[in-house]
């Protein structure tokens, strides 16, 4: 089995993984054809465009949320294959396909050779891989800085949420889908392609292959609220709350008042309004044997 190996050196655990990676896949007898490393979205972008056009047919690609979700925006509705290296500070994609952190069993997932085709979210015409945040969460994603998330993990993001909880304020929101109609106060809405938001399940239910979007969002707009909601996420029990309120759905518009950040996986992409949809079957990608594909 040969591979295009590209790894994101802007993702935190890159740079400390990077000189076992060659000897991980040799001894699982994948050959590297190319090793790539890459900083940042536009050299990821060209890198894989690089490999598209040459035709190859599997990529392993290294890094975290954001990683994925650029490399989904190529690789969507190709017959090129993606090896997932869970290399972030968050891996929701690596989480979801139930591959984990693991980077051992990342090796051995590829090497095990079972693809499968797994939906991606739409925002405004954008793929996502994972997560779409709009308020709140998109404003501290923006805001958490590269370098501590190297040094301190998933607590930079904790860092960063304590000056964005000072100066954000509420929004009322308008939300449309087929069976669903709202309209709120709130702080923030967290939209999933998947499972996981970070390395926590928003829906117990949602998969990347049941051809629907998760959203979940909390009434309120107080500092309290917004600081009960996350200890709820932390704690697995967000969904219990009584100003909660979530669904899942094909597609479906949100507007706000004010206008929101939009912020997918990561990388910051415009304001509301948002349409979003489901891309079915978009991104090939290899999973453990025991992955359960709703599609099948």
């Amino acid at each position: 089995m040969k591979a295009t190996v590209i790894l994101n050196v802007h993702s935190s655990r890159t740079r400390r993984e990077l000189a076992r990676i060659p000897a991980l896949l040799a001894a699982k007898g994948i050959e590297i054809a190319r090793f790539r490393q890459v900083a940042g979205n536009a050299d990821l972008k060209r890198r894989l465009k690089e490999a598209c056009k040459r035709g190859d047919q599997l990529l392993v690609v290294g890094g975290g949320d954001g990683t994925m979700t650029q490399t989904a925006n190529v690789l969507a509705h190709t017959d090129t294959a993606l090896g997932v290296l869970p290399l972030g500070t968050g891996n929701s994609f690596a989480l979801t396909l139930g591959i984990g952190e693991d980077l051992e069993r990342a090796v051995d997932v590829i090497a095990g050779g079972r693809v499968a085709r797994v939906d991606l979210g739409v925002a405004n015409g954008r793929y996502f891989a994972n997560f779409a945040t709009i308020g709140f969460a998109a404003e501290v994603a923006e805001s958490t800085a590269r370098g501590l998330k190297k040094l301190v993990g998933p607590l930079a993001y904790l860092a960063a949420a304590v000056p964005a909880l000072l100066t954000h304020r509420g929004f009322h929101a308008r939300v449309r889908a087929k069976r669903h109609r709202l309209q709120l106060d709130a702080q923030q809405i967290i939209v999933v392609n998947g499972r996981f938001f970070g390395n926590r399940a928003i829906s117990a239910a949602a998969t990347n292959t049941d051809g629907k979007l998760a959203f979940f969002t909390t009434a309120g707009v107080s500092r309290t609220e917004i600081v009960k909601t996350y200890l709820a996420l932390g704690l697995g029990l967000h969904e219990r709350l009584p100003e909660a309120h979530e669904f899942a759905s094909k597609r479906f518009k949100i507007r706000t008042k004010p206008k929101q950040p939009l912020n997918l996986d990561g990388d910051a992409f415009g304001t509301t309004p948002v349409r979003f949809a489901v891309a079915r079957r978009a991104l090939r990608v290899f999973v453990p044997r025991d992955f359960v594909d709703e599609q099948t």
